[in-house]
């Protein structure tokens, strides 16, 4: 597993799904909706200005990667990003699917109660149990 210079301590390691060159794949902590993830960059840098082509590039990958995944998951409708690093100033990327129906999942029912508008930003984590049922299904998927 690569280094995950963004959690120092490991408190989120077992959201770690899938390492690409230049970019870390991980399933959130704070399910918003269903699926949510967190793309980070490997290298300590916090402005997308500061990417190299090569790391764009790369980028665009980690992305394809997992809306693939989650499209063969979970049907997402669409995909909102935000890229904000107000508390974390590593750069990384929150990848919200979004959903007009609701979803099941972990014997829970999801649903996106703000479809159609902005993201419900959750301030709660799911626990880690969870976490783990949401990588063991994305890792089927992803490639």
């Amino acid at each position: 597993m690569v280094k995950r210079i963004w959690d120092p301590e490991g408190k989120y390691k077992e959201g770690f799904l899938k390492e690409f060159e230049h970019w870390s794949v991980e399933v959130s902590f704070r399910q918003h909706t269903l699926g949510s993830m967190i793309i980070f960059a490997r290298r300590p840098v916090e402005k997308i200005s500061d990417l190299s082509d090569e790391e764009l590039k790369d980028l665009k990958s980690a992305i394809k990667a997992a809306e693939d995944c989650l499209t063969a998951a979970f049907q997402p409708d669409r995909f909102n990003y935000l890229q904000l690093g107000n508390n974390l100033h590593h750069l990384h990327f929150h990848m919200v699917p979004r959903y007009k129906t609701v979803r099941e999942f972990a014997d829970r029912t999801w649903k996106d109660e703000a479809w159609g508008t902005m993201p419900i930003w959750s301030q709660e984590e799911v626990p880690e149990e969870l976490v783990k049922k949401l990588k063991a299904k994305l890792l089927k998927e992803i490639e």
